[in-house]
């Protein structure tokens, strides 16, 4: 992996965390501070509005249709600090994109 770099190209991006299969929205990146740190925009998810259908299978059941999943994102008012460098991304399992995420493994 590239070293990253903290600058205005990453004012825009959305940081999103990854837990093993589940991935859920963390905020937009909104400003920069320092050479490691940026001012984050809480990015709040919808519930799914797909109905996921299952199947008798697996531990209990298995969800047919989990690619269809859909979320809305809204921005909320409320801004926070972040670290960020190629660690603090390791470390909370952060990953950086162009959109908020939201991923739910319902067949894990």
């Amino acid at each position: 992996m590239s070293k990253l770099q903290v600058n205005e190209q990453l004012i825009g991006k959305y940081i999103n965390r990854v837990l093993w299969s589940d991935v859920d929205p963390v905020g937009k990146i909104v400003g920069i501070k320092t050479k490691t740190k940026v001012i984050v925009q809480r990015v709040e998810a919808s519930e799914n509005k797909t109905k996921m259908e299952f199947v008798v299978g697996g531990f209990a059941a298995h969800c047919t249709n989990q690619s269809a999943q859909s979320y809305d994102f809204t921005l909320t008012d409320e801004t926070f600090e972040a670290s960020l460098s190629n660690n603090s991304l390791k470390n909370n399992f952060w990953s950086i994109d162009d959109r908020p995420r939201k991923w739910y493994d319902y067949n894990f």
